[in-house]
């Protein structure tokens, strides 16, 4: 469990930096990057947690797969309550916000179903 952290923010700080790099390369300023490391952090705390939750669960013998979908579905949940506040501005950069969160969420998802399924095997 540990070197699956070290790992996450191995990533963390991998995907942190190669989107600072993007952004300061193609000029884009509708994130700053105190919102960009935000969001990174939020998303790490986040799937940090998940891991932690589903092998708590594991090892009381929960072995259904409602599991998982509800430990995701806890996420989606933290995730609205995070963007609400850039929500509700109504604003053409919180699209791109939002936008840009939900790339990195995804890609964030990704690699718990990766670590999930190699440590299935």
């Amino acid at each position: 469990m540990i070197k699956k952290i070290f790992l996450l923010v191995f990533v963390f700080g991998l995907l942190l930096n190669c989107d600072i790099l993007l952004f300061d390369y193609l000029g884009l300023d509708f994130i700053n990057t105190r919102n960009l490391f935000w969001i990174h952090f939020f998303l790490l705390l986040l799937t940090i947690l998940f891991f932690l939750m589903y092998n708590f669960l594991q090892k009381r013998k929960t072995k259904s797969p409602f599991t998982y979908l509800s430990l995701s579905f806890i996420k989606m949940i933290f995730s609205l309550f995070f963007l609400y506040p850039v929500i509700s501005t109504n604003s053409v950069s919180a699209v791109y916000y939002i936008f840009h969160f939900f790339i990195f969420y995804f890609i964030y998802l990704f690699i718990e179903i990766f670590f999930l399924i190699k440590d299935s095997r």
